[in-house]
C-alpha cells in the first residue's frame, strides 16, 4: 500500500514539473510576441491550443488549481494527502516568484534550440522537486527572426504613350504640352512638313515682332523636324538677310543649302525645274538671235557685193543692200513663224560659217527635232504639280508623315493609291486594313518587292513571325538586292530568339550595302517601336508616274509648236529637222559651186573673183594688197598675222553683248556659253516673277538681286577674258 502511495506522489511531482516548464515557455514566448507587436508575423502563435489552456490554468490562484482525485479503489491517508497539498502549494509559490523575477528582466533573443526531452527531476526523500537555479537554464522555444520586407517604393508615373487617333492633337497643343518629341519618336516620324510649316509661321511672327533669337530657334527646330526640306534653309537665309545683312557668308551658306535640298526633293523640284527649263529655252532662243545678228554684221556685206556683181554694176551698194534686206526678212514680211526666219538666215550665211559655227547651227536644229518629246515633258512639269497622286507619292518617298487621310479616291488611283492608303493605315496601327490595301495593290502590281516587304512588316507587328518570314523571302526572291527585306528578316529571326540565323541574314544585308544596313540599324534604334523598315516609292517610280502625266491633254504643246513653225503637226518635228539639215547641205554645195563672194582676210570687206588678190595663202582685197606690197618673205609674216587678228570697227556693237565679242574673234564655244548664261539671267529678271511660283520662304529682296549680280558678273568675266586675249595678241 505504501508502495502505491509513493508511485502516486512521484507521478504528481513529475506532472507539476512538466506544468512548470510549459508555463515558463509559454509566458516567455507571449512576452516576446507582445513586445514585437509591429512584426508582420505577430499574429502567429508559438504554442498549441493545448499549451495555451494550461497557461491560463496556471494564472489562477493556488486554491483554484484542481487536484486530480484518485481512483475510488485507492485509499490515501489524511497524512499523505496533507503532504501532497503542502508540496503543491510550495511549488506554486516558488513558480510565482520565479515568474515575477523573469518579467523584470529584458527578454533575450536566443537561437532556436532543437527539441529535447524534458529534464527528468531527481526526487528527494522529502518529495520536493529539484528546480533549475535560473530560468535561463530552461529550454525556451523562440520564434524565428522576422523576414525583412522592403519598404514600399514610391510609385513611378510613366508618360502615357500618345496614340494618334482620328482626332489628332494640334501642333500648337503638342508644343505647349511638350509632347512633340515623344510623338515624333513613338510614331516614327522621320519628316513632317506640316510641323515645319507651323514652326516657320511662328518664327516669321517672332521675326516681325523683333524677337530674333526666338525666330532663329524656331527656324532651327523646323530644320530638325524636316531635315531634307529646303524651306527651313530658305527661311534662315531670309531671317539673317533681314537682321544681319552683312553676314553674306552665312546667308549664302543657308541659301545654297536650300538650293541643294531643292533639287533633291522631288516635291519642290517640279515647280522650280519647269520654269528653269523654260527660261533656259528662252535663253537659247535669244542666243540664236544674237548669233544671227553677229552673222548679219559679219557676212551681209558679202551678199551685197555679190548682188552688185551679179547685176554687173547696175545696182550700186544702196539698192543692193535694199534687195538683200528684202530677201533676208522675207519670211517675217510674209507672215512666216519665227523659226522659219531663223532657218532662212542660216541658209543665207551657211557658206560663210566656220566648222564650229556650223556645229552650233546643227545642234539648234536637232533640238527643234526633239520638240515632239521635249514640249510635252516641259508642259508636264508645269501641270504635274497639280496631280494629287504624284504629290502623295512624293510625300511617301520622302517619308513625310500623313497627319490626315490622303486626299485620294484610292479605288481609282491605281496600285499607287492603294499603296499610299496602306501606308497611312499602317501608321495608325490599323494593320488589318493596311494588309487589305496591300493585297489589292499586289493584284495590280504582282510580285512587287516593296509590297511584299511591307506585308511582312504587318505580319511582324501582328506577332505572326512565320508569315512575316514567308513575305520577306518572297520579296528577296523578287528582288535579290533589296536590303530592307534582308534586314527585316534578320530582325524577325532575332525576335524569335534565333540569333544565329538573324546574324547570318544581317551579314548578307551588309554585303549588299553596308551604308544602308547601318542606316537601318540606326533608324531601328532611334524608333524602337518600329524595328523593321518600310519600303516606299523610289525616284524611278516618281519619274515613271511623271511621264505618264501627259500635259498634251490640254493641247498647249501643239499650240506652242504651231506658233513657232506654222501649221505643222508636232509629231512631224523630227522629219522637219532632218529636212532642214538636208537643205543646208544642199545650199552648202551651191555656195561652193556658184557663189564667188569672199571676205578679205585682213579688212573683212567683201571681194569677188574679179577683185580678189592673194598674199601667200590668204585672199585679200586690192587695198590690202597695196598696203602689204612690201611683204614678200615669210620673215615679215608677223605684220600679216596682226592684220588677220584685227577686228573691223563695224563689229564693235556686237561686243556690247557678253559673249558676242567672243563670236567675233572666233571663240564660238566660249561665246555661246556666255550668251546662254547672260540671257538666262536676263530672262529671270524679266520673266522670273511670272514663272517661278511664289513661296513665303524665298529671299524676296535677294531674289531679284541675285540675277542682277549674276548679270554684272557675266559682263565682268566676258570683258576680262577679252582683255586678257587682247593682251596676248589673240585679237586686235
Amino acid at each position: 500500500m505504501l508502495f502505491s502511495h509513493l508511485i502516486l506522489v512521484s507521478f504528481l511531482s513529475l506532472f507539476f514539473f512538466e506544468l512548470d516548464v510549459l508555463a515558463q515557455q509559454t509566458r516567455t514566448q507571449n512576452k516576446t510576441i507582445q513586445e514585437d507587436s509591429s512584426d508582420p508575423f505577430s499574429g502567429l502563435q508559438g504554442v498549441s491550443d493545448f499549451e495555451f489552456d494550461f497557461s491560463n490554468d496556471l494564472k489562477m490562484s493556488p486554491s483554484d488549481i484542481p487536484v486530480q482525485e484518485p481512483e475510488a479503489s485507492i485509499f490515501i491517508s489524511p497524512f499523505l494527502e496533507k503532504k501532497i497539498e503542502d508540496a503543491a502549494e510550495s511549488y506554486i509559490d516558488n513558480f510565482t516568484a520565479q515568474s515575477s523575477n523573469t518579467e523584470t528582466k529584458e527578454s533575450v533573443q536566443l537561437e532556436i534550440q532543437p527539441e529535447t526531452s524534458p529534464v527528468t527531476p531527481v526526487l528527494t526523500p522529502n518529495f520536493e522537486p529539484e528546480f533549475p537555479e535560473s530560468p535561463k537554464d530552461l529550454p525556451v522555444l523562440i520564434p524565428p527572426a522576422p523576414l525583412s520586407i522592403p519598404p514600399k517604393q514610391k510609385k513611378i508615373t510613366r508618360p502615357k504613350k500618345i496614340v494618334l487617333k482620328t482626332k489628332i492633337p494640334t501642333i500648337e497643343k503638342l508644343l505647349k504640352t511638350g509632347d512633340l518629341d515623344q510623338v515624333i519618336v513613338e510614331q516614327g516620324i522621320e519628316r513632317s512638313d506640316r510641323i515645319a510649316s507651323y514652326l516657320l509661321l511662328e518664327a516669321k511672327t517672332a521675326l516681325d515682332q523683333g524677337k530674333e533669337e526666338k525666330a532663329f530657334k524656331l527656324g532651327k527646330m523646323a530644320g530638325s523636324v524636316s531635315p531634307l526640306s529646303p524651306i527651313p534653309s530658305f527661311f534662315m537665309a531670309k531671317a539673317i538677310w533681314q537682321t544681319q545683312p552683312f553676314n553674306l557668308i552665312s546667308i549664302m551658306a543657308h541659301y545654297m543649302t536650300g538650293l541643294r535640298l531643292l533639287f533633291g526633293d522631288f516635291l519642290f523640284m517640279l515647280p522650280i525645274l519647269s520654269p528653269i527649263l523654260l527660261l533656259l529655252l528662252l535663253a537659247i532662243f535669244f542666243s540664236v538671235l544674237t548669233f544671227i545678228l553677229y552673222s548679219l554684221f559679219s557676212y551681209a556685206s558679202i551678199w551685197v557685193h555679190q548682188i552688185t556683181e551679179v547685176s554687173r554694176g547696175y545696182l550700186h551698194f544702196i539698192p543692193a543692200a535694199f534687195i538683200f534686206a528684202l530677201l533676208f526678212f522675207m519670211p517675217l514680211l510674209m507672215g512666216f513663224p519665227v523659226l522659219w526666219f531663223f532657218f532662212f538666215a542660216f541658209i543665207f550665211f551657211w557658206g560663210f560659217y566656220s566648222r564650229l559655227e556650223k556645229m552650233f547651227v546643227l545642234g539648234f536644229i536637232v533640238t527643234l527635232g526633239t520638240s515632239t518629246w521635249l514640249l510635252p515633258f516641259l508642259l508636264t512639269l508645269f501641270t504635274a504639280n497639280g496631280s494629287l497622286l504624284l504629290n502623295e507619292m512624293s510625300r511617301n518617298h520622302h517619308s513625310d508623315f500623313l497627319w490626315t487621310p490622303p486626299p485620294l479616291e484610292l479605288k481609282n488611283a491605281g496600285w499607287e493609291g492603294l499603296f499610299i492608303g496602306a501606308s497611312y493605315e499602317s501608321q495608325r496601327g490599323n494593320y488589318k486594313s493596311a494588309a487589305s490595301y496591300y493585297k489589292n495593290a499586289l493584284e495590280a502590281e504582282s510580285n512587287s518587292p516593296k509590297i511584299l516587304n511591307n506585308l511582312g512588316n504587318l505580319s511582324y507587328y501582328s506577332k505572326d513571325y512565320d508569315q512575316a518570314i514567308l513575305y520577306y523571302q518572297q520579296a528577296i526572291k523578287a528582288e535579290p538586292s533589296l536590303v530592307s527585306a534582308y534586314y527585316n528578316l534578320s530582325q524577325t529571326y532575332r525576335e524569335m530568339l534565333l540569333f544565329e540565323k538573324g546574324d547570318a541574314i544581317f551579314e548578307k544585308a551588309s554585303k549588299i550595302s553596308v551604308q544602308k544596313t547601318e542606316s537601318y540599324a540606326m533608324k531601328s534604334e532611334h524608333y524602337p517601336d518600329y524595328p523593321v523598315i518600310e519600303e516606299r516609292f523610289t525616284k524611278a517610280d516618281l519619274w515613271k508616274r511623271l511621264l505618264n502625266e501627259t500635259g498634251s491633254e490640254v493641247g498647249f504643246d501643239q499650240r506652242i509648236w504651231q506658233g513657232m513653225v506654222g501649221n505643222i503637226s508636232l509629231s512631224n518635228a523630227p522629219f522637219l529637222s532632218v529636212s532642214w539639215m538636208l537643205l543646208l547641205s544642199f545650199f552648202g554645195f551651191l555656195y561652193a559651186k556658184f557663189f564667188s563672194g569672199k571676205q578679205c582676210a585682213f579688212c573683212k570687206v567683201a571681194i569677188c573673183k574679179r577683185c580678189v588678190k592673194r598674199l601667200f595663202s590668204y585672199q585679200i582685197c586690192r587695198p590690202c594688197e597695196m598696203r602689204f606690197i612690201t611683204v614678200r618673205r615669210k620673215s615679215d609674216f608677223a605684220s600679216v598675222e596682226n592684220a588677220i587678228k584685227r577686228v573691223p570697227s563695224w563689229m564693235y556693237p556686237v561686243f556690247l553683248i557678253p559673249g558676242g565679242g567672243h563670236l567675233v574673234i572666233k571663240k564660238t564655244k566660249t561665246g555661246f556659253f556666255i550668251l546662254v548664261l547672260f540671257f538666262l539671267a536676263l530672262s529671270t529678271i524679266i520673266f522670273g516673277e511670272f514663272l517661278v511660283p511664289p513661296t513665303e520662304w524665298y529671299l524676296h529682296s535677294a531674289e531679284s538681286l541675285l540675277p542682277k549680280m549674276s548679270l554684272l558678273l557675266l559682263y565682268f568675266i566676258a570683258f576680262l577674258d577679252l582683255f586678257l586675249k587682247r593682251s596676248a595678241n589673240k585679237w586686235l
